[in-house]
């Protein structure tokens, strides 16, 4: 690969020298990896070609789509995107070695020169030293979405703020009782009594208002490995890597020591799984659970929009595909934490992590940066930089950011910014107070975590009931010896 990107490379730096382009009939390509925000994309770019006059073709890939294999074909087509996407450092090392990623460092433009310098260390993508290769989308978040009114059906009105405060920090054994008292609840509803970080709490015992509809704890997109591949398996990455650049330098045996945390993965992926939602009743681990035409994604966020399912494990990105079905239900959601039965030994980071903050904090990052391509001429990366600027700092860029597409911005001060909507405004509150982890995922090997692991997942175990201690070993001992062997290639 290495070798196929640097011969393309030099010949289509002597295409750009040699030859003058024909009109291509745009002046701007931009290839966007986000294809839940497709359409809001398509606007913005409408936007900005009748605000700066500049012709601008816009391709996004469909939901749930491996964006890398259509970016690679789009990179090898004559016309090449002057922006393009990068998921983070596992992907950035493909494009910097194959020539397409502009170190945005030596672009000298002066108000994309201070956007560059304005970014936070922390969001930087980077490949050592004092390279800049990206401009963040937005930061974004997951865990748990839970609907208030929802909880309010089940626990009463005047216990749901106390309830989503003591959840968020309960322990892993308190949310696993949480999780089979619902299930039983939902089958044969009784005034049960749960335990919440010390503080007991009791079920209505008749169901009423939107808690008839359920049919299972959890809405799950069995057919979309990357759901608990690449976001679920992050949150076990935490107990041992505080970053991607961490994760992407790590030796094999600090792969060997996430182990534990892998085991850990594995349960509360079990815990999950046994306990889920259907649209017409429960569902059970099977065949017809990894089918994407009954639990891909959008039957899954229809599953938890129609008020079949308690909770759904996703980000804010899936904000506005819920306030298509549910427009009402989006005003009022909450993000809890993915909890794992992590114990003190098994992390072995040694920035002073605990259980009890892993437990109750929610991974919070850039998910994708915005690139320009180095072969692009220097006429097009002007109107690259322009764009960015446009996009990141001008009334109306941010107004697409925000508003259109649900993104929080990656400069927003949590202290004072608000969003509108309810997943963006929850994440925020997590970032206010810290309690927040990283996506060392994006440090391992690029087909690791979404590709190797969750597709080994979706096609032994998500057609499998029951799970195993044996299991849980089973799918550890994978996790690290893929991470290992794909780092050696």
């Amino acid at each position: 690969m290495k070798r196929f990107f640097s011969a393309a490379a030099v010949l289509a730096a002597l295409w750009v020298i040699g030859c003058k382009a024909p009109d291509k009939g745009y002046d701007l390509y931009i290839y966007n990896s986000k294809g839940e925000n497709a359409q809001q994309f398509e606007a913005m770019c409408r936007a900005y070609s009748a605000a700066a006059g500049v012709r601008v073709k816009a391709f996004s890939i469909g939901s749930g789509q491996d964006h890398m294999e259509t970016l690679r074909a789009e990179m090898n087509a004559r016309n090449k995107p002057t922006i393009f996407s990068i998921q983070g450092v596992k992907e950035l090392v493909e494009w910097q070695q194959g020539g397409f990623a502009q170190d945005l460092n030596l672009i000298q433009d002066g108000a994309f020169a201070a956007l560059v310098r304005e970014i936070a260390p922390s969001l930087r993508l980077t490949a050592g030293g004092a390279t800049s290769y990206g401009i963040p989308y937005n930061v974004e978040g997951y865990g748990y979405i839970a609907d208030r009114r929802m909880l309010m059906d089940i626990f009463g009105a005047d216990m749901v703020d106390s309830l989503i405060a003591d959840i968020r920090s309960a322990s892993y054994d308190e949310w696993a009782a949480l999780v089979t008292a619902l299930d039983r609840w939902i089958a044969l509803p009784s005034a049960a009594r749960v335990t919440l970080s010390g503080r007991s709490y009791a079920f209505i015992p008749a169901q009423s208002g939107l808690a008839v509809n359920l049919t299972g704890v959890f809405a799950v997109m069995g057919a979309e490995k990357w759901t608990y591949g690449d976001h679920f398996i992050n949150v076990a990455l935490n107990a041992v890597f505080a970053s991607p650049n961490e994760a992407a330098a790590a030796s094999d045996d600090k792969i060997r020591a996430a182990r534990p945390a892998f085991i850990d993965y594995a349960q509360a992926l079990d815990l999950k799984t046994s306990h889920l939602a259907g649209r017409n009743g429960p569902a059970r681990r099977s065949q017809d659970f990894v089918s994407a035409a009954n639990f891909g994604y959008d039957q899954a966020v229809q599953i938890f929009a129609d008020s079949k399912a308690v909770f759904f494990k996703q980000g804010n990105w899936a904000y506005g595909n819920i306030a298509d079905f549910n427009k009402e239900m989006a005003e009022r959601l909450e993000f809890l934490p993915v909890k794992m039965p992590f114990k003190s030994a098994d992390i072995v980071r040694t920035d002073g992590m605990t259980v009890e903050k892993l437990n109750s904090s929610i991974p919070v990052f850039v998910p994708n940066y915005y690139a320009v391509n180095a072969l692009a001429s220097e006429d097009e990366k002007k109107l690259a930089c322009d764009f960015l600027v446009w996009l990141n700092t001008s009334e109306e860029g941010q107004k697409f950011l925000i508003e259109d597409f649900a993104f929080i911005p990656y400069n927003a001060d949590p202290a004072v910014t608000r969003v509108p909507n309810s997943l963006g405004n929850s994440i925020l509150g997590y970032m206010k107070t810290g309690s927040i982890l990283a996506a060392p995922y994006h440090g391992a090997p690029a087909p690791w975590s979404g590709d190797t692991v969750g597709l080994k997942i979706m096609e032994d175990y998500m057609i499998k009931t029951p799970w195993t201690q044996a299991d849980y070993e089973a799918i550890a001992d994978f996790a690290v010896t893929e991470w290992i062997r794909l780092k050696q290639q």
